[in-house]
């Protein structure tokens, strides 16, 4: 199909919502609201986002007939290089200035290069941005995500619904097995980047986002059947997503139950990458998916402005996730005494105003958009 999909790009409006949201949920409890229900939403319900961000990714790389359209890898890779590794040095460099700066130096304060390259390598110039990491590599390895979804996607509906899911399941047992403690080999002993790199594993190799990259990619291919199919199944999608968030209430109240500090759950038992988590972003997809189908004929909404400058607000919200928080003290609030839901809508508002305005000198300096958003807006 040559037209945009606009259920894709709304899904990506709603995903960078989801990743402020994740970024927002850690001050639940020391705002004025410490609600359990507004943790739940901020660091729990919203764990679809990054596995989000890559199901449109894999959707965007194979849409248009893909397939059949020649492929030269090199053009390919250079052609990402700009658009997403340019902007992605830019940002790293423009957070390490801001906040790890001393980490760059060592005891005798001379300058450490390879610390530097580490934090380029894993995605550490900000908490955020790891995501753009895992998608240079999932780039860089291209023809085989290609042949997969290729082959896949020649299935029937039933072969393919086959594939996916034990697809799925490769995913989660990988994740099982690499979550649990390593045993390194001892030649690794003395070689602290080569342990980094090891420890690091979940932060820069695309295999354990692979599941939802290949669903983009086979829903593209298949767009048409798949559209229709959630025009006439919203209904049965809510119900299955709506057991997907019961399933993820119980177990935080199991953890819960064994004594795990509320602010651990999260990040470390309930990320997205759990069999649970895998399974609520897929009913996600599938819920909403199938709503905003609902809403195709509806022109402009607010989803589409956010969608519009959802990379930029993605990249530029911990700014003011840290200035608001800096801004609340010097106009004598302190962090109890405002709600986590207007902290939130103040670093959504303000990063999408921060955006636009990064757009409009884009268009007039192409330099400044290839820096900072890879691109040249329209």
């Amino acid at each position: 199909m040559s037209d945009r999909n606009i259920v894709v790009d709304r899904l990506r409006a709603l995903a960078m919502l989801g990743v402020i949201g994740i970024h927002i949920g850690p001050f639940v409890f020391a705002s004025s609201t410490p609600r359990l229900d507004l943790f739940l939403l901020f660091q729990v319900f919203t764990r679809f986002a990054v596995p989000g961000f890559f199901f449109i990714s894999g959707y965007g790389l194979f849409c248009n007939d893909a397939l059949h359209r020649p492929f030269h890898y090199f053009s390919f890779v250079k052609k990402h290089l700009v658009t997403v590794g340019l902007p992605y040095f830019v940002w790293s460099l423009f957070y390490i200035a801001m906040w790890q700066w001393e980490d760059m130096y060592r005891p005798d304060r001379s300058f450490s290069v390879s610390v530097l390259i580490v934090k380029f390598l894993l995605g550490e110039g900000c908490y955020h941005i790891y995501f753009m990491v895992i998608l240079l590599y999932f780039y860089l390895s291209m023809p085989f995500w290609r042949w997969l979804v290729e082959w896949i996607s020649k299935k029937s509906a039933s072969g393919i619904a086959s594939c996916l899911t034990a697809l799925a399941a490769l995913q989660a047992v990988l994740y099982i097995w690499s979550a649990s403690y390593w045993y390194y080999p001892t030649w690794t002993q003395g070689h602290a980047m080569i342990i980094r790199l090891l420890n690091e594993r979940m932060n820069y190799l695309p295999l354990f986002y692979g599941f939802v990259f290949v669903l983009g990619g086979v829903c593209a291919i298949h767009e048409k059947p798949v559209r229709n199919w959630l025009q006439g199944h919203f209904t049965s999608s809510l119900g299955i997503f709506l057991l997907s968030c019961a399933l993820l209430v119980w177990r935080f109240r199991e953890y819960v139950v064994a004594g795990i500090p509320l602010e651990d759950i999260p990040g470390k038992y309930m990320t997205q990458l759990t069999p649970e988590g895998l399974l609520y972003t897929v009913c996600w997809l599938l819920c909403f998916s199938a709503a905003l189908e609902k809403l195709v004929e509806q022109k402009r909404l607010f989803l589409d402005v956010l969608s519009e400058y959802s990379m930029i607000i993605y990249l530029i919200h911990p700014l003011f996730l840290y200035y608001w928080y800096q801004w609340f003290d010097m106009l004598g609030f302190t962090m109890s005494q405002v709600p986590v839901l207007l902290f939130y809508v103040l670093v959504l508002i303000t990063s999408l105003l921060a955006g636009m305005l990064i757009h409009k000198i884009a268009k007039r300096c192409r330099i400044i958009g290839l820096l900072l958003l890879g691109r040249a807006p329209k």
